[in-house]
Formats: C-alpha cells, sequence, structure tokens
C-alpha cells in the first residue's frame, strides 16, 4: 500500500476516537522490546508512516507518541492484553476455521494480519472518521470487509447477517468502557438476539473503579496522563466477571483473564502487589462469553 503519510489528517480524529493511536504506538514500541511478548510488524510499519504526518502536529499526544514518552508499562500491558485477544481468537479459528470474527472498535487493529488462517471471514467496525483513518494503512478485500458505523447503530448487523450460519466471534478490545452502561446491555443482548451461539471476547473495568473515575480530579490525572480530551473517559463497569449472565438466560462465561495471569515478570511489583488481591486483579480484565440462545422474558436491547 503506497505512503499515506502526506494525506494523513491528524487533526481529523479526537476524543475517544484518537485513542486507537495509543495502542497502535503501544504495539510497535513493544515489538522492539530485547523481552518482547508480541511481534507486530503491521504496527512497525503504520507507526513509521504516522510519525511523518504527526511530525507536524503540535498536539501533546502526538508530541509524546513521537518521542516515544508513553507511561511506563503501558506498552507492556496493552501487548499482554493483545496477545490475550489473540490467543482467543486463535482458539475460536482452531475450533472454527471457517467461522468469521467480528472487531467492533477496531480502531487500527493488527490482528488480521499477525493471525488470519486463510479461510475465516473478518469484519472491522468502528465510526466513519475512524474507518477513514484505517483505509489509509489497510485493504479490504473478499475476506476482509469495513464497516463505518457506531456499535449504537442498528444497521451493521445486516452487513454480519450473511455469516449468521457461520461460527462467529465478536472482539471488544478498548472499547466498552467508553459506553454508556445501558449501551453495553443493549450490544450485548442485541449480539445475542441476533446471532445466538456467537462468543464475546471482551475487555471490562471494575464498576466500582469506574464510578471513582467520576471524580474530577481523578478524570483530569488520567486525561493528561494521556493527553485525551474530555469526551474520552470510561463511562461503564461490571461487577464482576459473571455479571452479563444475570442480563438474560443462555449467556454463559466461558474463561476470564486478567494482566496478572501469565505471570511476566516484566510487571514487577505489580505481580506481587496488585496481583495478590482479587480486589486489585479485576480493575481491568478481559471476559469472553458464549451467547447462548436467551429467554424471551429478557429486556428488550434497544439500540
Amino acid at each position: 500500500m503506497q505512503d499515506a503519510a502526506a494525506s494523513i489528517d491528524v487533526d481529523a480524529l479526537s476524543g475517544v476516537s484518537e485513542t486507537l493511536l495509543v495502542p497502535l504506538y503501544c504495539r510497535a514500541i513493544e515489538s522492539g522490546h530485547p523481552r518482547r511478548v508480541l511481534t507486530d510488524d503491521k504496527a512497525v510499519a503504520v507507526v513509521a508512516q504516522l510519525d511523518r504526518a504527526l511530525a507536524a502536529s503540535n498536539r501533546r499526544l502526538h508530541r509524546k507518541l513521537l518521542a516515544r514518552k508513553l507511561p511506563s508499562k503501558l506498552a507492556l500491558s496493552m501487548a499482554l492484553r493483545t496477545r490475550c485477544f489473540d490467543r482467543y481468537s486463535r482458539d475460536f479459528l482452531g475450533r472454527a476455521p471457517d467461522g468469521a470474527i467480528v472487531s467492533l472498535g477496531c480502531g487500527l487493529d493488527t490482528r488480521f494480519e499477525r493471525i488470519d488462517n486463510g479461510r475465516a471471514q473478518w469484519f472491522d467496525l468502528d465510526l466513519p472518521e475512524v474507518m477513514a483513518w484505517r483505509r489509509q494503512f489497510f485493504e479490504e478485500h473478499a475476506r476482509r470487509r469495513f464497516i463505518a458505523a457506531s456499535v449504537s447503530d442498528e444497521g451493521w448487523r445486516e452487513q454480519i447477517a450473511p455469516c449468521r450460519d457461520r461460527p462467529l466471534l465478536f472482539l471488544a478490545e478498548g472499547l466498552l468502557m467508553y459506553l454508556e452502561p445501558e449501551q453495553v446491555r443493549s450490544l450485548v443482548l442485541g449480539l445475542q438476539r441476533h446471532f445466538a451461539g456467537c462468543e464475546l471476547v471482551a475487555e471490562v473495568f471494575s464498576s466500582r473503579w469506574v464510578s471513582r473515575m467520576r471524580s474530577p480530579l481523578l478524570q483530569l490525572k488520567f486525561r493528561r496522563q494521556c493527553h485525551l480530551d474530555a469526551s474520552a473517559t470510561f463511562k461503564s463497569g461490571i461487577a464482576d466477571s459473571r455479571e452479563f449472565e444475570r442480563w438474560n438466560g443462555g449467556i454463559e462465561l466461558i474463561d476470564d483473564w486478567t494482566y496478572f495471569d501469565d505471570r511476566e515478570q516484566r510487571l514487577g511489583w505489580m505481580i506481587s502487589l496488585l496481583g495478590r488481591f482479587e480486589s486489585t486483579r479485576r480493575l481491568q480484565w478481559t471476559v469472553r462469553y458464549r451467547l447462548g440462545a436467551g429467554s424471551t422474558s429478557a429486556a428488550p436491547a434497544v439500540v
């Protein structure tokens, strides 16, 4: 694909959409670490193009990305999260090589380049302004479709419908926390209703932690740390890994994963301190569900 640096509008993204740059740069940075947990050649290539575009920007986040001055452990933790999602996706493809994977809020995700098996159908979904960026670096083809829509819209489901008879895996990496609680519930119940039997892998946050994040002081600290605007704040969380099960019959927790489960030694003191207690192990973690046929008594999922 041609060099996109000359045509990139670095000011086209803001708020939540701009957060797509952080995990991309984290994966590229981690790929160069001598003890890396993830190698992402596509992220490295995209970042090389973005660096030339961001060089003209005065935004604090862009300057920080160019200087590779992200918070310590951030690149590692995001790489661990991505490796977890890769692991679950590979497991799905091992059981359903002709299945379909839908990346909700995909940003500049590069999972297709890392783990595609040459047979599965892929769908990348994100807001129109994000997909305009994505098309600068990634090519759409018969097995890889781009959907420009909000996850809260109904229309995108029709683009997935032709794959309804295939095994389906939905991925929500770095997404649900930016939605309102009722939007998360509607999304999960909507997937269950329209794609019964599908699997969902999602990153989640503790509802207690999200409540604390409503403090203006903590919000300010978070935004300053990542140099994001006021719209890029966390809005929803869950009480525990089984919360989705309580929303409707047929929803089943298969597994969950925390940053401490892999015992990655580069996390250092975080393993012994934060990893000792369930309350801190599950401040931010990943859940894996099967969304089986639900109860007709469940509240409608209005999206």
